[in-house]
């Protein structure tokens, strides 16, 4: 055969190669050739919606036979065990931004879902605990049956209503312009901690205050969580102090702990303090909360 000959079948398989690939881009990529109007989805858009469908499929199918006890049928929660899923604020990027959440709703969801909740959030509320469901923390799911899991989730934002699935506690705040004098808590906080309700109200800690083993506890967990603001002897100038306003309080004033009973104490270290750093620590449990609030009673001798 000759080198023109050769040519010539290279030329016609290559054609005959280039037709079918153009077709397949003409389809794909249709609208941007203009051989599809933009009210029409090109076949890469009609593949990956039926991929979706498929993935909420299975997610539909993981849901029932994972979380419908917990959550409900449609996302809506059951009282006293689970909170919804179904709702706004969690979809709309409310819920990520309370917890500090630094990535997007897909991921603190795919996050909850395969890692669990090591400590609940809210045990005052909920009796329910968040598994783990990926095989890498020892579920049962694969990564992809997560990712349908999500999908699915994800397929009730379009009719997601507006609901609180934490109740309507009241998150201390403090008065904007508000100043902490000796013996007083700010405005706020001290308007809570006359008010306080369920289930903080008349709240008593587990353990005695001068459980030694108790405070060395709550001392680790102080120097860990909380020195860098409150200071190491919770005189309220930590090293990242100086770049708050308001300043963090000096838990070492017997005047100021003296305003703060124990059971408002517990709260405002569970729920945090709107208006300064102060953030939720509710999620390292009870337990926890009790033995760094022993600990930094201590400091005064104010039980």
């Amino acid at each position: 055969m000759s080198t023109q000959q050769k040519l010539l079948i290279a030329i016609i398989f290559a054609l005959l190669t280039c037709v079918p690939l153009g077709a397949i881009a003409l389809n794909d990529l249709g609208r941007v050739f203009g051989a599809v109007s933009p009210d029409e989805r090109t076949a890469m858009e009609q593949r990956a919606l039926a991929y979706q469908g498929r993935a909420i499929e299975t997610g539909a199918e993981l849901y029932a036979r994972h979380c419908i006890k917990c959550h409900g049928a449609r996302g809506e929660g059951v009282p006293q065990f689970a909170p919804a899923l179904s709702r706004k604020d969690l979809f709309d990027g409310r819920r990520a931004q309370e917890v500090r959440w630094n990535g997007g709703v897909e991921s603190l969801l795919k996050n909850a879902i395969a890692a669990g909740r090591p400590a609940q959030s809210r045990p005052d509320l909920y009796s329910a605990r968040m598994p783990t469901f990926s095989r890498d923390y020892g579920g049962a799911l694969s990564a992809s049956q997560i990712d349908a899991l999500v999908a699915f989730a994800l397929n009730w934002q379009a009719n997601a209503t507006e609901v609180n699935a934490w109740s309507a506690i009241p998150v201390p705040t403090r008065a904007p312009g508000a100043v902490t004098q000796p013996g007083t808590p700010a405005a706020g906080l001290a308007r809570i901690c006359q008010s306080l309700s369920a289930p903080y109200a008349g709240r008593k800690s587990p353990y005695k205050f001068d459980d030694k083993t108790i405070l060395a506890q709550g001392k680790q967990i102080f120097d860990d969580k909380c020195a860098a603001c409150h200071g190491a002897v919770g005189a309220g100038n930590g090293p990242a102090a100086a770049a708050l306003n308001p300043k963090p309080a000096n838990l070492a004033d017997k005047n100021f702990m003296q305003a703060l009973p124990v059971d408002c104490h517990f709260f405002v270290i569970a729920e945090g303090v709107r208006g300064t750093a102060m953030p939720p620590w509710k999620a390292l449990g009870d337990d926890a909360l009790w033995k760094v609030l022993i600990y930094t009673r201590a400091w005064t001798g104010v039980p």
